[in-house]
């Protein structure tokens, strides 16, 4: 009876290579778990053997695994080996090929070499027991399901897309709203009654006035035409400090004084400088020559005409005079 290959197949539980005495080797090599495209099976990793006949030298892993199993003497082992070893050689040159169970099949060729074919499903290894293989076959998409996919992609594109586009108006129409709104604020008109300027303690901003002021001012039911708004505030103005200079109390005003025009002799000085230019040229005989003083500074100017032409033609008449050489026409309130 050959025990051999019991002893081999146990043996390869723990070792990757058993040597059989003038026979050969055994070798255990680890292969991957795979796919097999053809049957679209799934096999799982496994441990296969390989054969080599030119390993014959003893090693004593086998001859000690039978010392241990029949409680037999080395010699008596390495003997009972070789005797299966002739009893396997036998066989072979008999039927062509001899089968370790679980390990493999052993044959000869036309030139006399072994050749060996493992077991398919592998040694044992108590690491992969229980794993088998499996098939599992790819999902195909048909045409339908494809177009489907693809439509449902093109549609929650537009989705995004319109969402997108729909905030983005939503925030200009916000934004556009609210300049509206602000300008219509800065640009509502209020009826105006009896204006009248407050001098003491207060600023106006003309321009601002200007900008915002309707062309009819109403006051009551009736329709006040043709205001200068300008004019009225620098008259305010000119009031309050002509009050604040006298150091008397700012009056109210309740008219609007003429305006007339001048020849700037001088201007942008200082408030005692332009009355001393002034008086300097009333002594040479410019009898209307006088200090007129604003918030930006003070001048010096002569004459009051009704009128720009009236002014330009004076002017023209005085050019001559060193003091007019420099002069200019000018508009200013009374």
């Amino acid at each position: 009876m050959i025990e051999l290959e019991r002893h081999i197949e146990i043996l390869l539980l723990d070792n990757d290579c058993v040597i059989v005495p003038d026979f050969g080797g055994f070798m255990a090599h680890h292969v991957d778990a795979r796919f097999d495209e053809r049957d679209y099976t799934f096999i799982p990793p496994l441990r296969t053997l390989g054969f080599n006949p030119k390993l014959t030298m003893n090693d004593s892993l086998l001859a000690q695994s039978y010392v241990e199993a029949y409680d037999i003497s080395y010699p008596e082992a390495v003997k009972r080996i070789s005797d299966e070893v002739r009893e396997v050689r036998e066989r072979i040159s008999h039927d062509g090929s001899y089968e370790l169970h679980n390990i493999g099949v052993i044959s000869i060729n036309d030139d006399g070499n072994y050749e060996f074919e493992p077991c398919e499903a592998g040694i044992l290894t108590p690491g992969l027991y229980g794993l088998g293989s499996f098939v599992f076959k790819p999902i195909s998409a048909t045409a339908e399901q494809e177009e489907t996919a693809h439509d449902a992609a093109a549609s929650m594109a537009d989705d995004t897309e319109d969402k997108t586009i729909s905030i983005r108006l939503s925030l200009l129409r916000n934004l556009a709203a609210a300049c509206i709104a602000i300008i219509a604020f800065l640009l509502l008109p209020k009826p105006l009654d009896n204006y009248t300027a407050q001098t003491a303690g207060t600023t106006i901003d003309t321009g601002m006035l200007d900008r915002i002021m309707p062309k009819d001012v109403t006051t009551g039911t009736d329709v006040v035409k043709n205001i200068d708004v300008r004019k009225v505030i620098k008259e305010a103005k000119a009031t309050k400090e002509t009050a604040e200079e006298a150091g008397q109390p700012t009056a109210e005003v309740t008219k609007t004084e003429e305006t007339c025009y001048v020849i700037v002799l001088a201007s942008k000085v200082g408030k005692k400088n332009a009355e001393a230019y002034a008086q300097t040229l009333r002594n040479k005989g410019y009898e209307e020559a006088r200090a007129v003083t604003r918030t930006n500074g003070s001048k010096v100017v002569y004459g009051n005409y009704s009128s720009q032409e009236e002014a330009q033609q004076a002017l023209r008449d005085l050019r001559s005079k060193s003091e007019f050489a420099d002069g200019w026409v000018m508009k200013i309130t009374q």
